[in-house]
C-alpha cells in the first residue's frame, strides 16, 4: 500500500441523452459532471473515493506513485467520504511547494451551491454517487509557499481511487483504474478536451488482485462535460 492522496478511466461510449435545454449529462455550459461507480455499495466511514485531474496540459496521468513525478500529474480532485452515517463531497487543489520533495497541500475549495452539487446515491442503489461542478472552481490559487501554478489547458488527464479514510493528506491507495489496482503505474488516462461536448463512461481495467471488499472496488467513472461558451470550444448541441 501506498500512503498519499488522488482517480479515474479506459474505454468510452455515449449514454443515456441529455434532458431538454442542458448539455452532456445535464451539465450547463461551463459544468462537467462525474458518476463513480463501485462493485458494492459504498462504505464513506471506511474508504474515500476520489476523481483526480490534471489539468496542467503536461500530459502526465494521476497515478498511485506521484511522489516520482514531485506530483506533476496532480492538479485538483473531488472526493466523497464521510462518518458516523453521513456522508460529504469536496473539491480539492493541489498546491505545490517551492522545494519539490515536500508534497503538496491539499487545499479544500469552498464552491457556492450553484457550482457545487453532490448526490451521494445518483442510481438508488447505493453503488453511484454524482458530482456536478462548474470548472472555474479549479482555476488555480497562488499560495505563498508555492511556485506560480500553470494555466488551466484544454486538455485534461485523470484517473480514480478509492483510499481507507485516514487522517487529512495520509490517504492509503486501495484501487485505481489500472489493472495493478493499488499500486498500478501502467494506466494511461484518455484525453478529456473540456473545449468539446462529450458524456462517456470509462470502465476500469481487470484487476489482476482486486481489494476483497466490493465496497472498495472501482467499476467505472462516467464524466460528461459541457464547454464554456466561446470561439474555440464546440458547445452540445
Amino acid at each position: 500500500m501506498l500512503v498519499t492522496a488522488f482517480i479515474i478511466a479506459a474505454c468510452g461510449k455515449q449514454v443515456t441523452p441529455n434532458p431538454p435545454g442542458l448539455g452532456a449529462g445535464g451539465a450547463l455550459p461551463g459544468y462537467m459532471a462525474v458518476k463513480f461507480d463501485i462493485a458494492g455499495q459504498f462504505n464513506f466511514s471506511s474508504y474515500q473515493y476520489w476523481t483526480v485531474f490534471n489539468t496542467t496540459g503536461n500530459g502526465l496521468t494521476p497515478l498511485t506513485n506521484p511522489q516520482q513525478t514531485n506530483w506533476a500529474a496532480y492538479s485538483t480532485a473531488l472526493f466523497a467520504g464521510g462518518s458516523g452515517g453521513a456522508t460529504y463531497a469536496s473539491a480539492i487543489q493541489f498546491v505545490k511547494n517551492q522545494n519539490p520533495v515536500i508534497p503538496p497541500q491539499f487545499l479544500r475549495v469552498f464552491p457556492t451551491q450553484q457550482q457545487f452539487q453532490y448526490i451521494p446515491n445518483s442510481n438508488g442503489t447505493g453503488s453511484e454517487y454524482q458530482i456536478t461542478f462548474q470548472r472555474v472552481i479549479f482555476n488555480p490559487v497562488n499560495a505563498t509557499s508555492s511556485p506560480s501554478p500553470p494555466p488551466v489547458s484544454h486538455i485534461w488527464q485523470f484517473n480514480a481511487f478509492t483510499t481507507q479514510a485516514t487522517a487529512q493528506n495520509q490517504l492509503v491507495f486501495l484501487d485505481s483504474m489500472g489493472s495493478g489496482g493499488a499500486t498500478d503505474n501502467s494506466f494511461v488516462s484518455p484525453q478529456l478536451d473540456i473545449d468539446t461536448c462529450f458524456d462517456q463512461t470509462f470502465y476500469k481495467q481487470q484487476d489482476i488482485n482486486p481489494p476483497s471488499d466490493p465496497a472498495a472496488q472501482i467499476v467505472s467513472i462516467e464524466i460528461a462535460n459541457n464547454p464554456s461558451p466561446g470561439p474555440h470550444s464546440s458547445p452540445c448541441p
